[in-house]
């Protein structure tokens, strides 16, 4: 099957249009809690367990577009249709019994002193807010299931369903947020993501049912085990970055409390233009595959370039903005309700810093993708693999030294480093 390149236009922009909405509901939740909880440790812990779920879940995106994705579109077009469903049950299905092993495992041998394993604060504040921990592990689970099915109708071209766990999520934040005001603490914010979570998987389950046919019952072992290299290789990889990303906070966590909020608040301002793109790299991603199947390895390459240059322009003219906006953006945006004149300061620099990274990142979502479409996963790993290594040893030391604008300098950094090792090896292989 064929599919034509204005099918890839018309995805790229209402995935946008919807990524824009989905991003829209993000920053009005991330003012409300910024209103409403402020900056503490509260919402540090919350903060950090969310993120970590999100990676988690991440991880299985990964290897969903790089991996499984191509490998079940291949079984669709040259074998059938129920290859495929078996070949997508049979991972999810593995992976949930091994994650939900996992956990219990974790939870078992680390007993009460298991928070203290995966988090650096004080025991006492752990204590405080040990229902936002249990429901950590649900809430991760839920995300898995969430993202990997989104990818699946990706692929089949539903591009804007794959957003829609992100936009429920922020939106039933909103709604608690709203309706409990003063009342509402970290926890309420947790519970209601993981009904969100919940909600979503039963409709887009209604939905394959439904417009797909797809059917769960079927499985086939084998077509996974065929993959196991490739996705054992880039697992490793992925959990190195969700390593490499939940280290900083491990450290900056016992430093004052609200840190880790405030990164998190110029964390998500900064990477909102990122979601677009991440979107418009999805459907590449997707066009690629098709282009590589048929042999036109050089249009290919002109594709990617022609949207990589166009990434990178839009982004640097996104950060240049963001930078002089960047006091207005703390003192306006977030300064309002709870959130302490200090924090406003930290976020307004970290901002300004952290902003400069939005390019590099573009650049290496979009050429990542020649990578996975010619199925050279090996690179990509050690190029990742080292650079999140490397960025471990520079943020000790920089966090030690400068603290919160160390963690900042490392941040835009490494994302330069990940650039240069992506492009450079493309140009070589090219």
């Amino acid at each position: 099957m064929k599919l034509k390149i204005g099918t890839y236009k018309k995805g790229a922009v209402y995935s946008s249009a919807f990524s824009v909405g989905s991003k829209l509901t993000a920053f009005v939740m991330q003012l409300l809690i910024a209103y409403y909880l402020g900056a503490n440790t509260g919402t540090d812990i919350y903060f950090y367990l969310y993120n970590i779920a999100i990676l988690v879940g991440g991880l299985v995106q990964t290897l969903n577009t790089s991996i499984l994705i191509p490998k079940a579109m291949f079984l669709r077009y040259n074998e059938s249709t129920k290859a495929e469903m078996q070949f997508h049950n049979s991972f999810l299905y593995t992976f949930l019994l091994l994650a939900a092993g996992i956990l219990l495992l974790f939870c078992i041998v680390g007993g009460r002193q298991a928070p203290e394993w995966i988090m650096n604060f004080p025991a006492q504040d752990i204590r405080s807010h040990i229902s936002v921990y249990y429901l950590f592990f649900p809430l991760t689970l839920l995300i898995i299931v969430n993202l990997y099915i989104s990818e699946i109708l990706v692929s089949f071209k539903y591009f804007t369903l794959g957003l829609s766990c992100n936009f429920m999520i922020n939106l039933s934040g909103i709604v608690a947020l709203i309706l409990l005001g003063q009342k509402a603490d970290v926890s309420i914010v947790m519970y209601s993501s993981c009904c969100a979570c919940l909600l979503n998987i039963i409709l887009l389950l209604w939905f394959m049912k439904k417009k797909l046919r797809w059917k769960f019952s079927l499985v086939r072992f084998a077509l996974v085990r065929s993959q196991s290299k490739a996705l054992t290789g880039l697992a490793i990889n992925q959990g190195i970055i969700i390593f490499a990303s939940t280290f900083p906070m491990y450290l900056l966590s016992q430093y004052q409390p609200g840190i880790i909020t405030v990164i998190n608040y110029a964390q998500k301002f900064i990477q909102a233009p990122l979601a677009l793109i991440q979107q418009i790299t999805s459907v590449l991603q997707i066009k690629l595959n098709n282009l590589y199947s048929q042999g036109e390895k050089e249009e290919m390459y002109h594709v990617t370039f022609q949207v990589t240059l166009r990434l990178f322009l839009f982004t640097i003219c996104t950060s240049l903005a963001i930078f002089l906006l960047r006091t207005f953006i703390a003192e306006e945006l977030f300064g309002l309700g709870k959130m302490p004149y200090a924090a406003m300061e930290k976020l307004s620099s970290l901002i300004g810093i952290m902003t400069f990274a939005m390019p590099f990142t573009a650049v290496s979502l979009a050429c990542m993708k020649i990578y996975f479409t010619e199925g050279r996963i090996r690179i990509y790993i050690i190029i990742m693999a080292l650079s999140n290594l490397f960025s471990c040893v520079c943020y000790y030391f920089a966090i030690e030294t400068w603290k919160e604008h160390g963690y900042a300098v490392v941040y835009l950094f490494i994302e330069f480093v990940i650039m240069a090792g992506i492009v450079a090896f493309l140009k070589r292989r090219k």
